[in-house]
């Protein structure tokens, strides 16, 4: 669970301000690929528009499986409410503008699996998944 916290703070940090800085060492700490790379491609997408999230989603994650082969890994399964996290322009002429999609669904299960590495040993977010069309 500390390494899917993290991997939220750090991507709450730079939703905030995608454009700002490199984000890859930070979350590199938190995630591992596919999961990191398609994080910070995300993140370039959004300072290429330019727009930055306000606000962050409300969670409630769970481990809900637990594989003890190796690498061990485990599931969670969280319920992502992002009624209250913008998208925002920052486009000039537009700064403020609302780009949030009307048709997204506003509460959907999310999930990760989070997989131990050696050398260091520590844990990572290897895989993320939205589940739009799974409200919860």
């Amino acid at each position: 669970m500390v390494a899917y916290e993290g991997y939220w703070t750090v991507s709450n940090q730079a939703n905030s301000a995608p454009g700002k800085q490199d984000w890859h060492a930070e979350l590199a700490k938190y995630a591992a690929d596919p999961a990191l790379t398609q994080r910070i491609q995300a993140l370039a997408n959004f300072a290429s528009v330019p727009a930055h999230f306000v606000g962050e989603p409300k969670r409630s994650p769970q481990p809900t499986s637990v594989s003890l082969q190796q690498p061990p890994r485990v599931t969670i399964t969280d319920c992502l409410d992002v009624s209250e996290w913008k998208l925002v322009s920052d486009k000039p002429g537009e700064v403020g503008k609302n780009l949030n999609d009307p048709n997204q669904p506003q509460r959907y299960k999310f999930t990760a699996e989070v997989v131990q590495y050696q050398d260091p040993s520590r844990w990572l977010v290897q895989k993320t998944e939205p589940h739009l069309d799974q409200t919860c």
